[in-house]
């Protein structure tokens, strides 16, 4: 099933699109009503119960492909709550059983039927929902609208990660309903062929990407480590895997190469190179292999080893007679990588492979530096003059303050004036006071 869901502000907009469309009929959920304004009214008491809420409409959509059994009104309508409430399930999981893209972590299926079973029975009725059917088109599919927004508590549906919960959902209800089984965007998303590759195709089969691509797919599958994966993509399927580190010694990434039958000038082969997260990020990048097919790598197990068959597949080319030197060897036989190199290139000594190597790994050096210095070099001038325009505001600032320093001060002179003034005035409005009393005191007395 191919699945959408969305959260929005608009109930009356998402009403309306859905139940005016062509062929459009309710066919379940726990509103009372059926027209837009009814529904909307019902939606509108619900939302307000939750105003902070930007986007309290949640709009999920499911289309049945067209080859597979048409299902009747009530099949349709369960198949679609039991997705919403699995939606709703899904958002509420945290740590690894929340990691839906990983087999290996995620909750068990027959454990997410169980919370979605009780999620129904006892929560579901709290949430606002309808779900129409539309049989405008080829295949049938399902509308749900649904407030995000609990009646009894308030409180709302969590969207994060919202398309891979719906996504796997619909996985998990292909196979209750014996549905057609679609692969998840994880499993099966990756950069589209250019022309050029389609063309090759046509011509020769399928291109050195693909090959690759399958080749890791197919070696992962055991879940080996990561010297096996090495030495098993080029035992059984030719496709070098070179390992690049870091001056400090951490993994830089990882690279992939195959034979496509081209030459160079000297009539050696010449290799399709792609590294990992261009052949397939979703999967091949160092990190990926590990997280999403399930490679172990332990850095202190593995580097030494990863290290000779990077030093072995550096060396050789994809003969026949290369291809059987490294079916002897396996990450317990790693020792006898440095002999059969010395095999494969007599030519060169000992002395002249370290001198080789020491060369590569100074050139990498030097580039790893050179990049860091272009763009420290590139930021300096816009570092330059934003420090410049610091230095400009402090300066303003420090004239603001001064001015109003003085200003207070000029305020401070007139208080103190003032205050002198006052005190002079109330000096001689009591010396009046006092001389004519005195006045009158002594006319009395006369």
């Amino acid at each position: 099933m191919i699945t959408k869901v969305k959260a929005n502000k608009s109930f009356r907009g998402t009403t309306k699109y859905v139940l005016e469309k062509e062929k459009a009929k309710i066919i379940g959920g726990n509103m009372y009503g059926s027209s837009t304004n009814e529904l909307v009214e019902q939606f509108t008491l619900s939302a307000h119960l939750n105003s902070q809420l930007k986007d309290p409409c949640y709009h999920l959509m499911l289309s049945i492909p067209k080859n597979d059994r048409t299902l009747n009104d009530d099949e349709l309508a369960n198949l679609s709550q039991r997705h919403l409430a699995s939606v709703i399930v899904l958002s509420r999981l945290q740590g690894d059983e929340s990691q839906v893209k990983q087999p290996d972590k995620r909750i068990a299926d027959t454990e997410l039927n169980q919370l979605v079973d009780e999620f129904i029975e006892s929560e579901l009725p709290a949430y606002d929902f309808f779900i129409a059917r539309h049989s405008d088109k080829e295949h049938d599919h399902t509308h749900i609208v649904a407030s995000r927004v609990n009646n009894l508590d308030g409180k709302s549906i969590r969207t994060w990660n919202n398309y891979a919960h719906s996504e796997h959902s619909a996985r998990l209800l292909e196979r209750e309903f014996q549905l057609t089984q679609i692969p998840s965007s994880w499993e099966s998303k990756q950069k589209a062929m250019t022309r050029n590759q389609l063309e090759r195709v046509e011509r020769d089969g399928l291109p050195g990407e693909e090959i690759m691509r399958r080749a890791i797919e197919q070696v992962a599958v055991n879940k080996p480590t990561m010297p096996q994966l090495i030495e098993q993509l080029w035992r059984e399927y030719q496709v070098k895997a070179v390992v690049s580190y870091y001056g400090h010694g951490g993994v830089r990434g990882i690279k992939f190469g195959i034979d496509i039958g081209s030459v160079n000038e000297d009539d050696s082969p010449r290799l399709l190179w792609k590294q990992g997260g261009n052949l397939n990020k979703y999967k091949c990048s160092f990190t990926k292999l590990q997280t999403e097919l399930g490679i172990n790598y332990d850095p202190k197990r593995d580097d030494s080893e990863i290290k000779r068959l990077n030093n072995f597949l550096e060396s050789i080319d994809n003969s026949q007679e290369n291809q059987q030197l490294i079916s002897t060897i396996s990450p317990k036989k790693a020792q006898n990588i440095p002999e059969i190199k010395h095999q494969t290139n007599p030519a060169k000594s000992d002395v002249e492979q370290r001198a080789s190597s020491e060369l590569i790994n100074t050139i990498a050096d030097f580039i790893e530096q050179s990049i860091v210095e272009s763009a420290l070099v590139e930021a300096f001038p816009q570092l330059t003059e934003q420090l410049s325009q610091y230095h400009q505001q402090l300066a303003n600032n420090k004239t603001t303050f001064d001015e109003l320093s003085s200003a207070i001060t000029d305020v401070e002179q007139r208080l103190v004036s003032q205050k002198a003034v006052l005190s002079i005035a109330n000096f001689i409005e009591q010396s009046a006071v006092e001389l004519t009393l005195s006045l009158e005191f002594r006319l009395k007395a006369i």
